[in-house]
């Protein structure tokens, strides 16, 4: 008489998820929004002041299709340059300083994943801030809907995932998180310095609008504002499908950003704390 034996594998053994990159990642997201809710200043600041001034800025354009969407794609590129690019300078400083980056590098987690983990937070609640102030245009203010949600969605994400990178590569140099506001200067005027971030479109010579563009800032505005109107810069009305098409330039040269700001990053992030 023969005995069969059956060994059964658990459908999930202890310590896989830690060994997975999205787990540890969704770990690392609970552990920046647990230390979020924790530092009510710091809320405040992150989550309810952009928003506030946010909805402050475009509530004078009521019924104004054109400028008011206008108004909208400028607002969301100052809330993503100010909230992902400088407040994640400042958090990835304060991190290296305070050696908990050193600490979690000394875990299972890859240095991409503890990246754009610490990341996660704040680019989840930007993209939050951009559906409140979205609906907020478009049932208050009286704005259409956007007219391709997808190419919107795509734009956000890249421009975030781009303005957290650079955030990486100039920590390298902010000492404490206090200098942030300093070391970040420069690239918030330069993200801010395209026509339809900071500036109206036509405000300064078309040649040097044309170079300008070319900025992060300016395709992310383009495809925030075609991918809501449908139309092109003459008015012409764009079906979905000519909607794809008509951002396929700024795609790439997003994605072409998104390149060069990832390398930035990897190569001058640094992991052991400045002296000070």
């Amino acid at each position: 008489m023969s005995e069969t034996t059956t060994t059964r594998t658990p459908a999930t053994a202890p310590g896989d998820r830690a060994t997975r990159p999205f787990w540890q990642t969704t770990a690392l997201l609970r552990m920046e929004l647990l230390a979020l809710r924790r530092n009510w200043t710091a809320t405040a600041m992150s989550v309810g002041s952009p928003l506030v001034i946010a909805i402050l800025l475009v509530g004078g354009h009521a019924g104004q299709t054109v400028p008011g969407v206008r108004r909208v794609v400028s607002v969301t590129t100052l809330v993503m340059v100010f909230l992902v690019h400088h407040h994640l300078t400042t958090v990835y400083a304060s991190r290296r300083q305070e050696l908990v980056l050193k600490r979690l590098r000394a875990g299972l987690a890859s240095d991409r994943v503890i990246l754009f983990g610490t990341a996660s937070s704040t680019i989840l609640i930007f993209l939050a801030q951009f559906v409140v102030l979205a609906c907020y245009a478009v049932v208050v203010l009286g704005l259409p809907p956007p007219a391709n949600p997808l190419v919107i969605a795509v734009a956000l994400l890249l421009g975030s995932a781009i303005m957290a990178a650079f955030s990486a590569a100039l920590s390298a140099v902010t000492r404490t998180s206090e200098a942030a506001m300093l070391t970040t200067l420069p690239t918030v005027v330069i993200f801010l310095a395209t026509p339809g971030a900071m500036l109206p479109l036509g405000a300064l010579p078309e040649s040097l609008e044309r170079v300008l563009w070319f900025l992060p800032s300016g395709p992310f505005t383009e495809m925030m504002r075609v991918g809501w109107l449908a139309d092109t810069d003459e008015g012409q009305a764009l079906t979905l499908a000519e909607t794809f098409v008509a951002v396929l330039p700024s795609l790439g040269v997003l994605l072409g950003w998104l390149t060069v700001s990832l390398l930035v990053a990897r190569r001058y992030f640094r992991w052991e704390p400045r002296p000070s």
